[in-house]
């Protein structure tokens, strides 16, 4: 009589994985921008936001750890080009803790790490001053697992992590308008996947970027203000990054460049926390001098710079 430890043969058991989306983005710019003269606006924001605020991935990496020694166990990285699939894997009969993400490959500022161990593995941007919107809405899911020798299957759901926020600003005060420019600020820098926790060890900043905003057959051309396709009393700037804190405010910081080598600093204060998969949308106002005023958001607390430069133009770092 032979007693055989068949632990380690296996058991077959199937994976679904589903990306969940909580914003549809259509519905939020609908609801953001309702009046006839935001509809320029809203088409933009649409056309720029739908390829990261969408439920399809492009691909999935899935990492299975022993729950116990926290050792990799497996890992299955596919290209799927779908909102899900579903996997029939052969694993030994041991406690798991299961990590899934989804449209990472092509994402331009996060990067994979710790990727050994449960308790190390996390997305983590680069140190550099001011970060590219991220281009990838990029989604996470944890998972136990206990594999026994029942027949078995299991669901997992993977959420956005990341959130955008678009600025709508009203120029018609302003003529001497040249451009504008800004940073996202006071926002996390990382995210442990097996705790689901944001990390804000360090400063992170995302550029804003002007959303081209196309105007009607006919309309005048502009003279010089940001674009030339833009019409000339609005401006839209926008970015993708991610969450900020729930107990403390996060900020943008706007730069207005006027004729004249005159600049105004806006520096914009929230209180509301910015969440993984919001899109948030501010109305604002530019005064005549540059500076930004509240507009229909009263909850946006503004601080304004104003700077002359009578010498060359040089550019500050925001």
């Amino acid at each position: 009589m032979i007693d055989d430890d068949l632990r380690e043969c296996g058991e077959d058991l199937v994976i679904n994985y589903q990306l969940q989306l909580r914003t549809e983005l259509s519905t939020q710019l609908q609801t953001e921008l309702s009046e006839e003269q935001d509809s320029l606006v809203r088409e933009a924001l649409m056309e720029w936001l739908s390829p990261v605020f969408t439920d399809k991935a492009k691909d999935i990496d899935l990492h299975f750890f022993n729950k116990e020694t926290d050792n990799i166990r497996r890992r299955i990285q596919d290209v799927i080009n779908a909102s899900q699939t579903s996997y029939t894997l052969n694993l030994p009969k041991e406690n798991y803790t299961h990590l899934a993400l989804a449209n990472l490959a092509d994402n331009n500022e996060l990067t994979l790490g710790g990727k050994e161990h449960s308790e190390t593995m996390s997305l983590n941007l680069s140190s550099t001053s001011s970060l590219r919107s991220l281009n990838t809405g990029v989604f996470t899911a944890r998972l136990d697992m206990t594999v026994s020798e029942a027949s078995q299957n299991f669901e997992v759901y993977l959420y956005m992590i990341n959130t955008a926020v678009a600025l709508v600003i009203d120029t018609t005060d302003c003529d001497s308008l040249v451009s504008i420019e800004g940073t996202l600020n006071d926002v996390a820098c990382g995210f442990s996947l097996r705790d689901s926790l944001f990390s804000y060890v360090r400063p992170c900043a995302f550029r804003l970027v002007n959303v081209p905003i196309r105007r009607p057959s006919g309309a005048p051309a502009v003279h010089g203000l940001i674009r030339e396709e833009e019409p000339a009393t609005t401006a839209c700037l926008a970015t993708v990054g991610m969450p900020s804190r729930d107990d403390a405010p996060w900020t943008m910081t706007v730069r207005a460049k006027l004729i004249g080598n005159r600049y105004a600093t806006s520096t914009l204060t929230l209180e509301e926390p910015l969440k993984a998969g919001d899109v948030r949308v501010l109305r604002l106002r530019m005064n005549e001098d540059g500076s930004l005023g509240g507009g229909d958001n009263q909850e946006v607390g503004i601080s304004v710079t104003l700077e002359w430069k009578d010498g060359g133009d040089h550019e500050l770092e925001l």
